[in-house]
């Protein structure tokens, strides 16, 4: 879903549009899915798995409580109400376990539906960009890319950049030319040519930049903050 219509979506969503929520909720399930999974660290299944049920009404929730003027992108903070609320039902599931209970407790939830918790998570999207940042760097550094270098490799002209930006997109959803490209071997360079409509020079000339591009393109429920940037 591009920029433009997930904000009209959430625009509606928010004026009330039932129809603009469920359509956001139904087009972003992979994207709770990837979330829930990331943060239980097992698989789950739709329909078997509580954890899969609080990662839709967190989504559902985060389309309220988003405040497009914080300048956050969407996604990341809706992952930090998924996070948010799974980390309560965990606490909720250890004091149950250990206490013998057969209901699960609602103090965490009266606390957590204060201004005071909504503040908290947008104070905590600056940490999350400094880790997704990090966790990029160290994307990078499987392929021998570190973050400073990149930043000289950055082409100057705009033309050039958004032409290069093409062609990591193009690259990113080929599984074998992204592998191929990503090794210290022969370029297959016909082929990314090709696929991307560049000239052999130029992606001789910017490899590693393509290549850091594809892996924020490959990625996007992974690295939100550096998407969205690229996209503006």
């Amino acid at each position: 879903m591009d920029g433009g219509t997930l904000g009209l979506l959430l625009a509606r969503a928010k004026e009330g549009d039932a129809d603009a929520r469920n359509t956001l909720v139904e087009a972003h399930r992979s994207f709770i899915f990837n979330v829930v999974v990331s943060s239980c660290r097992r698989m789950l299944q739709w329909g078997r798995d509580d954890e899969l049920s609080i990662g839709l009404i967190a989504f559902d929730e985060a389309v309220t409580r988003y405040e497009p003027e914080r300048n956050v992108p969407f996604l990341a903070f809706a992952r930090l109400v998924i996070k948010s609320r799974l980390a309560n039902y965990f606490r909720q599931e250890v004091r149950r376990l250990s206490s013998g209970a057969t209901n699960i407790s609602e103090e965490n939830l009266l606390d957590d539906t204060a201004a005071a918790w909504t503040e908290f998570l947008w104070d905590r999207s600056a940490q999350d960009r400094a880790e997704e940042i990090q966790d990029y760097e160290e994307a990078l550094s499987e392929f021998g890319i570190s973050l400073d270098e990149l930043v000289h490799l950055s082409p100057k002209h705009r033309d050039s950049r958004m032409a290069l930006i093409g062609a990591a997109k193009a690259l990113a959803v080929e599984n074998e030319l992204f592998q191929r490209f990503g090794r210290k071997e022969r370029l297959p360079v016909k082929k990314v040519s090709v696929k991307t409509g560049l000239s052999p020079k130029v992606i001789e000339k910017n490899r590693k930049y393509l290549l850091a591009l594809a892996i924020i393109f490959r990625h996007p429920d992974r690295f939100i903050y550096l998407n969205s940037y690229i996209k503006r």
